[in-house]
């Protein structure tokens, strides 16, 4: 997914939807020096990730995060979009 979401938050959401606007954060709002890609790995080498959509990314630290199934939106504005409803 493209933020981060504040665990503890989300209780407060359901009641306070407008709360969600300061507990899911944009990952580019707190990391500054990298950048996060999601998408699945089809060849990792030393230097570089070669991607299922043909992107090759070199790298100088590579964090595999391998996540897990779940059925929250991908995107912050379909999660805000939920808290709403």
């Amino acid at each position: 997914k493209d933020y981060y979401e504040v665990p503890w938050a989300a209780l407060r959401c359901m009641v306070e939807p407008a709360f969600a606007q300061r507990s899911l954060i944009e990952h580019k709002h707190y990391l500054t020096n990298g950048r996060v890609v999601t998408s699945t790995a089809v060849n990792v080498s030393e230097r570089e990730v070669v991607t299922s959509g043909g992107r090759c990314i070199p790298y100088d630290y590579l964090v595999i995060a391998t996540g897990h199934p779940n059925t929250f939106p991908t995107t912050r504005s379909e999660r805000l979009q939920e808290f709403q409803e």
